[in-house]
């Protein structure tokens, strides 16, 4: 029978520190913690990044607690302004955001993890944090369907040759031209959505591997494309609401469900139908990450 984890649900979207208490998030705090809050900046130009206002609620329940809260992103694999550290810290200044560390490339930490896929795997040096709470706008996107927890932790933690691995296998990958024009990766992933889905999940588990760990999806201007590309098209939704877990597969699962409910249809399968969302979260399940099932609490 599968196990079923709690996802704390509010339409406040102002209750992120609410929902973080709830969900039993405070207890992983100890005082004088070092608390990664991994998020995405956003590319110069985008617009439906999560902004700090939304977060920042969070950074001060930590910070209450006697936690020591940064937020941190790794470097794009792609040419651009988040391809370098210097550059991505003055994105996220740009974008608002105060107290981030970006890790320089050879700031690598490499992760034993056995799996499928890999035996060992590259992180930026932020992920050697013992405790990480993960902030995440949920979206559409290309090659996975959606990005959720596990896109934030299992392709946003990786350094640039952690997500060169994750991609290499890709059949249009050897045609980099697009992406030497400031296009994503994304641009070279037609054909390869089950494997790279399943490479991310790897990284999102040797990501949390020996750690304490809370996940928060905030489900506002869900663009059907990723913040990585410096422009969004319009919500495939309305904004839905926040919500928080310690059990990152369910939060996930429950998201795309709420959003699949606003829709009245599988939205983002119907933009992406090479692109298997669900690969991801059975995957991920199978290695022990979470369960897709869960009982939604709403606030």
């Amino acid at each position: 029978m599968r196990a079923v984890s709690k996802v704390y649900f509010t339409k406040d979207i102002s209750q992120a520190a609410t929902l973080f208490d709830l969900a039993g998030l405070d207890k992983l705090i100890s005082p004088n913690d070092s608390v990664a809050l991994k998020i995405h900046f956003g590319e110069p130009g985008n617009t439906a990044y999560l902004k700090p206002e939304r977060v920042m609620p969070v950074f001060e329940k930590i910070t209450a607690l006697g936690g020591k809260p940064f937020f941190t992103d790794c470097n794009t694999l792609y040419k651009g302004p988040r391809g370098k550290t210097k550059e991505h810290l003055q994105t996220a200044k740009d974008h608002g955001y105060a107290n981030v560390t970006i890790p320089e490339e050879n700031d690598c930490e490499q992760v034993e993890v056995r799996l499928k896929h890999f035996r060992n795997i590259f992180l930026g040096g932020t992920a050697r944090t013992k405790t990480i709470v993960a902030l995440t706008h949920f979206k559409g996107h290309e090659l996975t369907g959606f990005g959720g927890t596990l896109k934030n932790l299992g392709m946003g933690f990786a350094t640039r040759l952690g997500k060169l691995k994750q991609h290499q296998d890709c059949k249009a990958c050897a045609e980099l031209k697009a992406c030497k024009k400031n296009l994503t990766i994304e641009a070279c992933w037609i054909g390869s959505s089950t494997i790279v889905q399943e490479k991310m999940v790897e990284y999102a588990f040797g990501a949390l591997k020996g750690k304490k760990a809370g996940f928060i999806n905030f489900i506002t201007d869900v663009s059907p494309n990723c913040d990585c590309f410096a422009h969004n098209g319009p919500p495939v939704v309305p904004d839905i609401g926040v919500l928080a877990s310690t059990d990152p597969v369910a939060l996930d699962q429950a998201s795309i469900d709420l959003v699949n409910q606003a829709a009245g249809r599988d939205v983002l399968r119907e933009l992406y139908p090479e692109a298997d969302w669900s690969v991801q979260l059975i995957y991920a399940e199978s290695l022990g990450l979470g369960s897709r099932g869960y009982e939604l609490v709403v606030i």
